[in-house]
């Protein structure tokens, strides 16, 4: 779940900027795509979603950081050094709207939602034991040590309101974030300031999150195994059955259905909850419609879903470090909370677990400890964690990248409960910490 908005961030001077400039015709300050160059910024984009699929998986670095987080580090690169505006653009974050309200319906209707319901129960309740982790982390981020008083000192009013607006993006997503951030009425200095910050930790959290799931195997071996039976009876894989799965009827007729759910989406619950809405809308559809209507448009909807998370993942990164005065003021006080809330926020998850397991094995006498581990199984829990920091593209993506495809489709529908509860949480914190 990251986010740039299109803010144009106040130039500032740099020692970093200006040795950039010395070395190359062009820098952060002076950029060889200028931030109205809408088509330019698009095409950026699209090239490092496209390149990152492939460093993704031919390269030892591409393979730790994973193809969405190596596409982001591109534009990240890219954005730094000057050949991409600092702060992102109006077409990189036209793109990312795009892409963030058609990439949850498409990856919808190319899973199987019904299969899925088994596996969202125990992810569920590990999604809301993440969230309550972000809270509680947040929470001791402001109450222990200094982090409150710097993050005041930095942005004044707003310290507290960067630290509501934080906590909503790391239930929800980023557009709990701009929510929380007009509610409040902040500064667009501090709506610059917490995103940038956050987009240099996203680029720590997701391969971390990556790693510490790398070599685990699905939390559920009968589905896979089932699934597997029945590829190799069908003497097919998903690869080979996409040719044939995609035809321009079933991309058009996906295309239609994901911006029908879109743009009733938005009619309906607003701009702030338009996201949860098409989801429901996806999920009730692809769950009462009967499945041989639904079967056909999978491996089209699986393929053209995950294309747009990779653009998705790259508009994330296109902010660079190119930071303002203010901005660079305020890294420090909100790289402190959010260091304390990710590492609260792990902490607590990894003791649970702990506290779960013992209390099993207490109770069961040493019973069977190979089976499912349920809401506390390691998969489960990064799932959720990324769900919540990420939000259900990120966690989606971890799923697939390690294979846990009984994850996958509630990953997603998990994640989009935080689009529609995180900004009212944030604010009520924010009521709750002013005091």
């Amino acid at each position: 779940k990251t986010c740039l908005s299109a803010l144009s961030l106040p130039s500032a001077s740099s020692s970093m900027l200006q040795s950039i400039g010395s070395i190359l015709p062009y820098s952060p300050t002076n950029p060889l795509i200028s931030s109205t160059d809408d088509w330019g910024n698009a095409s950026a984009v699209l090239l490092c979603a496209t390149i990152a699929q492939v460093l993704g998986k031919s390269t030892s670095i591409g393979r730790l950081l994973g193809p969405p987080v190596t596409a982001m580090a591109l534009t990240f690169g890219l954005a730094t050094i000057g050949i991409m505006p600092p702060g992102g653009s109006a077409g990189a974050s036209a793109l990312q709207g795009l892409t963030l309200n058609l990439a949850t319906p498409l990856l919808l209707l190319g899973a199987d939602i019904k299969s899925a319901r088994k596996s969202c129960g125990p992810l569920l309740v590990s999604f809301i034991l993440a969230s309550v982790a972000t809270v509680l982390a947040s929470t001791v981020a402001l109450s222990v040590g200094p982090t409150q008083s710097l993050l005041a000192n930095a942005l004044g009013n707003d310290g507290l309101k960067v630290a509501a607006a934080l906590m909503a993006k790391n239930i929800g997503g980023g557009i709990n974030y701009f929510a929380v951030a007009a509610a409040l009425g902040m500064d667009a200095n501090a709506i610059a300031a917490g995103i940038c910050v956050d987009n240099v930790f996203a680029l720590i959290y997701f391969p971390a999150s990556s790693a510490l799931g790398s070599g685990l195997p699905d939390v559920d071996d009968n589905i896979a195994c089932n699934e597997k039976g029945v590829e190799a009876e069908r003497g097919d894989n998903v690869a080979m059955q996409s040719p044939a799965g995609i035809t321009v009827e079933r991309v058009s007729m996906l295309l239609s259905l994901s911006t029908l759910a879109a743009w009733m989406g938005r009619l309906i619950g607003g701009k702030s909850n338009a996201l949860p809405v098409s989801t429901l809308l996806t999920v009730l559809g692809t769950t009462l419609v009967p499945a041989r209507w639904i079967e056909p448009l999978r491996p089209a909807g699986e393929i053209l879903g995950t294309a747009l998370l990779y653009i998705f993942f790259a508009t994330a990164g296109a902010g660079g470090l190119s930071i303002a005065d203010s901005v660079k003021a305020a890294f420090v006080p909100i790289g402190c909370f959010l260091t304390i809330l990710y590492g609260v926020h792990g902490s607590i998850l990894a003791a649970v677990r702990r506290l779960v397991l013992w209390n099993r094995r207490r109770s069961s006498k040493g019973g069977n400890e190979d089976g499912d581990e349920g809401i506390v199984a390691r998969q489960r829990l990064l799932v959720a964690s990324s769900a919540a920091i990420g939000g259900p593209a990120t966690a989606a993506a971890l799923a697939k990248a390690n294979g846990w495809s009984s994850l996958v489709t509630p990953s997603l529908l998990v994640g989009n409960l935080g689009y529609a509860v995180a900004t009212f949480a944030a604010i009520a914190f924010y009521r709750l910490m002013l005091g």
